[in-house]
């Protein structure tokens, strides 16, 4: 490590001639900070030396990866490939998670996590949870070679933020740069607060947005302030609410900005043609960074005074690709016990870590649910060439309650309320309670998901679900009937989930079931089933497949018999903006059955126009297309056609009978799911409207 540090050193001298070179001050300014990459694409191009960086919130992101010495077009290359939605959402990574633990989640409207019996409200807007990450590995083995001072980096560099305990701006000059960095960029309420000592920490952008006296007093270089903020906001004539709080919040800001403002030598502030600052897309990355690089080369011929050299500086310091892992260190455990952290751990002694392994393994104990936040750091170990990984967890409150609704026109409201305990007896394993119903049916069930081998992907899975339901059945003959159907199950499985997409189960159940007025009918059986989820969203999938097989045999009682049934759903983009959706199901039974376990059709795999409940039958083969285009903003349509071929015996499947249909939706999605209003037309029931709104996979009694 001494020698890296005196070889850094040495090239720093050699490299740089102290007559030349400026101080590049970076200022917030959300994502119209995508223009610094413009910025610095252009200096480099003219040759002029950047001696030292000093930036405040998105400044600080920017100026931070150069500083680190990554050179322009990487962080160009960086920006404009990521995906932003993706970066500053809260979801799980579905491709890290088991798939019976993304299964077991409700779609709900409302999710309040519980500290005791006390809801406890969200700590910021938006995550930054992925953003973090990011910047751990891409600085965390920079400083592996260079030390936590910043003065020891390729570009020595200021951070700026703004600390709430003591009302007061702070510079970083030394510590963990992506813990420095989030904390310059913690816009108040939108990302969350960064806790460091005693201080608590948001947007330097509040205290000092454009540090140009942070640079003078630093170093005695010229200073070249690039000035991407938003000014002065409009005052509208009749401001909301929000509106009111945004301006009020920039009146105070300006107020304790103007306390360290101090003049530029050079100050360059690009038109950025009216880019909002919470624009995060690719889109408006492409537009900024071309804008940024574009006017800088203008104004840089325009001042030809500012110093430059020939040739590009790049990089200073390569960090190695690759660490070995001598020790893993888990900070901040209060109750998730450290066995059950170890389960979900990619990354372990003796293990070689690269930046994608160290944000992959982040987001795999970030996918258990059992934690808010997982930080991660580097430092260099006793041991020579090696590292110490160290974890940062903040546990996430273990109790939360959902709430969700669906209405369909075919049978009501439903409403549910769901319990859930993400650590139940501190053996990471889930606790679900759930109860529900509508003006037709209620529901209520218990499971317990033992997930506590992790990693290693066994899980155990404990289930009792009861439900009652009064529905219309529509039979074959048109017949329309009212009829009470009662029905209690409990199921005891065992069972591989080969990661985010795999899910095979043994195990053993019984059903226990009363339909209408006669008496009570029940079976246990063994059964095993398969399922295969690549889903892209469960709700509005774009891409994907979801098949599930399963495979039950019941040996005792009058009644032996056993069943075979299928589901399946592939979606694939087409076309643009464009959707398509196969779906296909079908069901087998042998032996003898009762009347009940005929298979219909449900609001979740229907033909168009058919009742919801409709058209028993002991065997079924199904099927419909649906193409979906997405329209402006939420909306969007589909047509979709689909068929069924029942029959009674498969000795008698030449005299099955055909029933068809063809729909058209139109809808848009919401924070309940998709609200639709359907028309569909088909072979037995003429025409039928649909009024629904709601996840098409809650619908049905008993989930």
């Amino acid at each position: 490590m001494f020698v890296q540090q005196l070889m850094l050193i040495i090239l720093s001298v050699m490299r740089f001639d102290p007559s030349d070179g400026i101080s590049l001050v970076l200022s917030g300014g959300g994502a119209r900070g995508f223009a610094h990459v413009g910025v610095l694409m252009a200096l480099e191009e003219e040759g002029v030396l950047v001696r030292t960086v000093t930036g405040a919130s998105m400044g600080s992101l920017i100026g931070g990866l150069y500083s680190s010495g990554y050179s322009p077009s990487f962080i160009d290359s960086l920006v404009r490939n990521a995906d932003w939605t993706w970066m500053f959402s809260s979801a799980p990574d579905s491709r890290l998670t088991m798939l019976p633990l993304r299964l077991s989640r409700s779609h709900n409207i409302l999710t309040l996590h519980l500290k005791g019996f006390r809801p406890v409200l969200p700590r910021s807007a938006i995550s930054t949870q992925r953003v973090a990450s990011l910047l751990s590995s891409l600085t965390g083995p920079v400083q592996v070679e260079s030390g936590m001072n910043f003065d020891s980096l390729p570009i020595p560099l200021r951070l700026v933020a703004f600390d709430l305990v003591s009302r007061s701006r702070i510079v970083h000059s030394s510590g963990n740069l992506s813990i420095c960095q989030l904390s310059s960029m913690a816009v108040p309420a939108v990302f969350p607060a960064v806790r460091m000592g005693e201080m608590l920490l948001v947007d330097g952008g509040v205290g000092d947005n454009i540090p140009v006296d942070v640079a003078k007093d630093t170093w005695e270089y010229s200073v070249l302030a690039v000035d991407i903020s938003s000014g002065s906001p409009e005052i509208p004539q009749n401001p909301t609410m929000i509106q009111i709080g945004t301006l009020t919040y920039s009146a105070l800001s300006n107020r304790v900005n103007d306390l360290y403002r101090v003049e530029a030598d050079y100050y360059f502030r690009p038109d950025l043609h009216g880019a909002k600052s919470y624009a995060f897309t690719s889109e408006a990355a492409d537009t900024l960074i071309n804008l940024g690089y574009n006017q800088m080369l203008e104004y840089l011929r325009k001042h030809p005074e500012i110093p430059r050299r020939s040739g590009h500086h790049g990089f200073l310091v390569n960090p190695r690709p690759h660490y070995m892992i001598s020790n893993v260190h888990l900070n901040g455990l209060e109750n998730v016990s450290e066995s059950v952290v170890y389960d979900w751990l990619i990354l372990e002694t003796g293990d070689e870590a690269s930046t994608d392994t160290l944000r992959e393994a982040a987001e795999k104990l970030y996918a258990s649910d059992l934690f808010d936040r997982v930080d991660y750091r580097l430092e260099p170990s006793v041991d020579s060439g090696f590292v110490d990984l160290i974890y940062t967890f903040r546990e996430r409150e273990p109790s939360s309650v959902g709430i969700g609704m669906t209405y369909c026109d075919e049978f009501g409201l439903d409403a549910r309320f769901t319990y859930r305990h993400l650590d139940f007896l501190k053996a990471g394993d889930h606790f679900i309670f759930s109860i529900g119903g509508g003006d037709r049916y209620s529901f209520g069930e218990i499971r317990l998901l033992d997930l506590s081998s992790g990693n290693r992907n066994w899980i155990t899975d404990y289930s009792i679900t009861a439900w009652q339901m009064k529905a219309k059945f529509f039979e074959r003959d048109k017949t329309v009937y009212d009829r009470v159907s009662t029905m209690v199950s409990a199921s005891a499985a065992q069972g591989f989930s080969a990661g985010w997409s795999g899910l095979t189960e043994l195990g053993v159940s019984g059903i226990l079931h009363r339909y209408g007025s006669g008496d009570p009918e029940g079976f246990p059986f063994v059964f095993i089933s398969h399922i295969n989820e690549t889903m892209s969203d469960p709700v509005n999938p774009r891409s994907g497949i979801r098949l599930k097989i399963r495979f039950y045999w019941a040996p005792l009682g009058s009644r032996k018999h056993s069943c075979l049934n299928y589901d399946f759903e592939s979606a694939f983009p087409f076309l643009r903006k464009g959707t398509v959706l196969f779906t296909s199901w079908g069901q087998l039974l042998g032996g003898t059955t009762w009347n009940w376990q005929d298979s219909r059709l449900t609001a979740s795999r229907s033909i168009p126009g058919m009742p919801w409940n409709s058209l028993p039958a002991r065997q079924r083969l199904a099927g419909t297309v649906c193409f979906r285009r997405d329209l402006n903003g939420p909306f969007f349509l589909s047509v979709e056609t689909g068929a069924a071929w029942d029959w009674e015996s498969p000795v008698e499947i030449k005299d099955g009978e055909l029933t068809g249909g063809t729909g058209l939706s139109v809808g848009m999605r919401t924070p309940m799911g998709p609200a639709v209003i359907s028309l569909g037309w088909s072979t037995e029931w003429n025409e039928r409207w649909t009024v629904s709104i709601g996840s098409p996979l809650t619908y049905g009694p008993g989930r």
